[in-house]
């Protein structure tokens, strides 16, 4: 099993594009559709944050108000925009929860999500700013992939479980290729990610950090 593996940042205001971009290319590269698409959720509090992209839309068009509808568009879009957006290109595949019975102290997290977004993407521009533009969401990614790409030496728990849950998924299915989106840096090769994991037990990934 071939694993393609696409490295995105959770805040990239550009991300889905990037991705969908990304999805497009391998559906035209492949002969086949993937056996599984895997995403760095648990598939409750995905519905949980999905749910809430109206949410981010409204505090949006409060926060920047004289940006235009296509620009926060993008931003209502950008909620969890990794958990679903294969849908469109590989419809009927089956959807691998990587971080399925996930567990927080405080579950207010979750519902307070589209609040904490917009508070991340306020601190990528000046606050004074009024409204946004395409080039400013530009640099608003750029600066979320400075923040959020260093990967962890040694990796996490959470590159373990998900390094798991795909060895685990792969045991009744060697055959074909499979997609995995995660965060850059489960899908970078410093020792203990969720890439290293994989490559040291034989499997073969293929990795496209979607910083561009």
């Amino acid at each position: 099993m071939r694993l393609r593996i696409a490295g995105i940042v959770h805040n990239d205001l550009m991300g889905r594009k990037r991705l969908l971009k990304w999805l497009r290319e391998m559906r035209e590269l492949e002969e086949v559709p993937p056996v599984f698409v895997a995403v760095e959720y648990d598939e409750s509090i995905f519905r949980q944050i999905r749910a809430q992209r109206s949410v981010l839309l409204r505090l949006a068009a409060e926060a920047w108000k004289g940006s235009p509808q296509s620009v926060l568009k993008e931003i209502e879009d950008s909620l969890g925009y990794e958990g679903d957006l294969h849908e469109g290109v590989f419809p009927s595949i089956e959807t691998v929860w990587l971080d399925q019975g996930r567990t927080v102290e405080d579950p207010t997290i979750w519902s307070q999500y589209a609040r904490d977004r917009l508070n991340i993407y306020k601190s990528f521009v000046p606050d004074e700013q009024k409204s946004l533009s395409k080039d400013g969401l530009l640099t608003m990614s750029a600066t979320a992939w400075e923040r959020g790409s260093a990967p962890l030496p040694g990796g996490s728990d959470r590159d373990a479980k998900f390094a798991r849950v795909i060895l685990d998924r792969l045991q009744s299915e060697r055959q074909g290729w499979a997609i995995v989106i995660v965060g850059s840096v489960h899908a970078s090769e410093v020792e203990g990610s969720m890439v290293s994991r994989l490559i040291g037990e034989g499997i073969e990934c293929q990795v496209s950090q979607l910083r561009s």
